[in-house]
């Protein structure tokens, strides 16, 4: 399961492990995780997109960090972005 750390702004909390992704991204943040969402604003699956970028942004506990966090997992996923060794280290709910 993916977890965020510990530090003082939200989207800049680490996500640990971090997450490969097929294009070459390695997604360490929340923030990082918000800025892939943003780029596929165009590909489909973009009411989902959205609704996972605006849970990202909004997270203010630990609980909504995680919760957005499995979110942008399965989102991820479902689209087939993950790397092929990540694909298998992670497991939404």
């Amino acid at each position: 399961m993916l977890c965020c750390g510990h530090m003082t702004g939200p989207t800049d909390r680490p996500m640990r492990p971090e997450l490969r992704l097929r294009d070459g991204h390695v997604v360490r943040s929340l923030a990082d995780a918000i800025a892939v969402l943003r780029e596929h604003e165009g590909r489909p699956g973009v009411d989902i997109r959205d609704e996972v970028l605006h849970r990202l942004e909004r997270a203010q506990t630990e609980d909504e960090r995680r919760e957005a966090t499995q979110a942008f997992l399965v989102w991820a996923k479902e689209l087939e972005l993950l790397s092929p060794g990540d694909i298998a280290k992670f497991r939404a709910g």
